[in-house]
């Protein structure tokens, strides 16, 4: 194996990882948002809730 085999590996592993990382924010920031919009949705529950029982 020659060095720049070596190089050539070590930048495809450097770019399969930043491809994982960017990925797995992709999907937490998607869950993120699917839990503040369940939150809004429960608050807004609530508060119709709320409002019935005037």
């Amino acid at each position: 194996m020659s060095e720049s085999d070596s190089v050539d590996e070590a930048v495809q592993r450097v770019r399969d990882t930043f491809e994982n990382v960017v990925t797995e924010t992709e999907e937490m920031s998607e869950q993120a948002k699917q839990s503040v919009e369940d939150a809004i949705d429960d608050l807004e529950q609530r508060i119709e809730s709320l409002k019935g029982d005037e």
